[in-house]
């Protein structure tokens, strides 16, 4: 059986869900929880993807993600293969933990982004884990209803700019959203196959990406509506910042070269270049000494927060260039 098209254009906004295998558990305590927001987080600041709204049930979790970049399948792939990777190796598993792919739904966010939070955010409430949603501690919800220190990975202004002008009167009215008695669920008025939208919608995504029978092979268009930085671009652009000129960055052998092992991990990461492509590139080493390069400063901007910070503003940039 052919897999599903995966619509994927910058600016894209998604409800992604995914269930454990045969509906089993994919958390057994709040140190998975607590790994699977990890995960959450890494995986947003690696491929640039925003997160409006999670929630982590017991046997699957449900996504709002936009995509600037138009790369839902890489990052799906690296958050599912992650952190299945470590449920099974600490509690001695093997094979897959999850059921299948993910599921993605293209959401015109103008109309559904507002329901469709809710909706996400009452599942524990079904579910009749807590009374309100907001006493859920593995949702974004209480970010969204109390004034906490929210993370900084979490991408809350879209959803409150239609609650309010401040965060203070947003919050106090998606509070009483999320309240609301007989909420109307979103999935029962308009979704039609993967789209979550207006009838308009809906007939844009299909003359788009569902014509002609592209519904069965890659679509090259999708592809060519944001070219990727090249790798000169991206060197050139950290050569800046570390005011290093590009050729000592791409130089091999040089000791302490900080700004060669940022613009090696970026590269990496939203170039579309293979390990092997880069190392022609910096210095011609050979793809395994990239990839090696790349771990080691994953680990590094996973421990150090001011190069986590450094790492994201230069990503930013770049993705604008």
């Amino acid at each position: 059986m052919a897999r599903p098209l995966r619509i994927e254009y910058p600016g894209a906004f998604y409800h992604v869900m995914n269930r454990g295998q045969r509906q089993d558990a994919i958390v057994d305590d709040d140190y998975d929880r607590g790994r699977f927001l990890f995960c959450l987080e890494r995986m947003s600041r690696q491929f640039a993807v925003r997160i409006h709204a999670y929630s982590l049930m017991t046997n699957h979790y449900h996504l709002i993600l936009e995509t600037p970049q138009a790369n839902l399948s890489r990052a799906m792939q690296w958050l599912n293969v992650s952190y299945a990777a470590y449920y099974n190796r600490r509690h001695g598993y093997v094979g897959h933990l999850f059921q299948g792919r993910y599921k993605a739904i293209v959401v015109e966010a103008d109309e559904y982004l507002e329901s469709l939070s809710r909706y996400i955010h009452l599942n524990p409430v079904r579910a009749k884990m807590v009374a309100s949603p907001w006493e859920y501690p593995w949702s974004s919800c209480r970010f969204y209803a109390e004034p906490l220190q929210m993370p900084d990975w979490l991408y809350v202004d879209r959803l409150f700019a239609g609650f309010g002008k401040t965060r203070r009167a947003a919050r106090k009215r998606y509070r009483a959203y999320v309240s609301e008695s007989d909420p109307v669920d979103p999935f029962q008025e308009g979704v039609v196959g993967s789209l979550l939208g207006s009838a308009a919608f809906v007939d844009w995504a299909k003359s788009t990406f569902f014509a002609a029978g592209r519904e069965t092979r890659e679509i090259p268009e999708l592809k060519q509506l944001k070219p990727r930085p090249s790798v000169e671009a991206i060197v050139a652009c950290i050569g800046q910042h570390f005011k290093v000129p590009s050729d000592l960055i791409v130089k091999r052998g040089m000791k302490h070269n900080h700004a060669r092992d940022v613009a090696i991990f970026l590269s990496r990461d939203v170039s579309g270049c293979s390990c092997q492509e880069l190392g022609r590139i910096f210095g011609n080493v050979s793809g395994a000494a990239i990839t090696m390069r790349y771990k080691y400063m994953e680990r590094a901007i996973a421990e150090d927060r001011k190069l986590r910070h450094v790492a994201d503003k230069l990503r930013k940039r770049i993705m604008n260039i």
